[in-house]
């Protein structure tokens, strides 16, 4: 019987971390980063954790190293925890999410579903590591990728969809200001589909404040814009609405 006091005596696994990084792209849906070591297979940004290193440290090192991404935050997604997901042997994945602009990427927003979009990356830190391809691929089209990196895109796209349904434009990828047709754009792309545009109005203009200012859209009058309410905002006007009773 192992000694619960000496860690030494159990097995240990592996902890790798993957980045599921969308971009929602105007007139061509949800789009993921995938990368090329250029002697391997396409996949999502990943590394195995190095001693000592912390998992924000690391997700930071292989997005930089493998993505060219600097100064970036993911969130932590889901931990992926079978234990032969990973023929290399027990590995487990701790996943994040990423949401970003094409242009923020790097990669042409008219070419980026071509071969040609691609573009090697090389961190200037690390001269002998390998160079890594990048390409922007529609989330329903990533056979290229392993079936546990398929897995993380399912619940990234999963997740993202479903923090839209609920706020508005989550990761700022709009500007400030923005009028609710090009809120409700932003947020069709990352849907895959057509929102009912009074269905989707009911739904945010609770969480939104109008500028007073408006913007011009083509044909027709000037649309009103709108800026997101801060959690504070939220909170207090939640508050304001509960019984007396129970506020305390």
């Amino acid at each position: 019987m192992p000694d619960p006091s000496q860690l030494t005596q159990f097995p240990r696994p592996s902890v790798a971390v993957d980045t599921a990084v969308l971009c929602p792209v105007p007139g061509r849906g949800l789009h993921v980063l995938m990368t090329h070591p250029g002697d391997g297979v396409w996949q999502l940004p990943g590394s195995i954790l190095r001693p000592q290193e912390r998992l924000a440290e690391a997700v930071a090192r292989c997005l930089r190293e493998k993505a060219r991404l600097v100064d970036r935050a993911p969130v932590q997604l889901h931990v992926f925890d079978q234990p032969d997901r990973d023929d290399r042997g027990w590995v487990i994945s701790v996943a994040h999410l990423d949401v970003l602009s094409a242009a923020d990427v790097g990669l042409a927003e008219d070419d980026h579903p071509h071969p040609a979009a691609e573009e090697a990356a090389r961190d200037s830190d690390y001269a002998d590591s390998p160079a890594h391809r990048r390409r922007l691929v529609p989330v329903h089209e990533v056979e290229e990728l392993s079936e546990e990196h398929r897995e993380i895109v399912r619940v990234a796209v999963h997740r993202l969809r479903a923090l839209h349904e609920r706020t508005p434009d989550p990761f700022g990828l709009l500007e400030s200001e923005f009028s609710l047709r090009q809120l409700r754009e932003l947020h069709e792309v990352v849907a895959g589909e057509s929102l009912q545009a009074d269905t989707f109005r009911r739904t945010m203009l609770p969480l939104l404040d109008p500028t007073g200012q408006a913007v011009t859209q083509g044909r027709g009058r000037p649309a009103q814009t709108f800026t997101r309410r801060s959690e504070l905002a939220l909170r207090a006007d939640s508050r304001s609405q509960e019984p007396e009773g129970h506020r305390r």
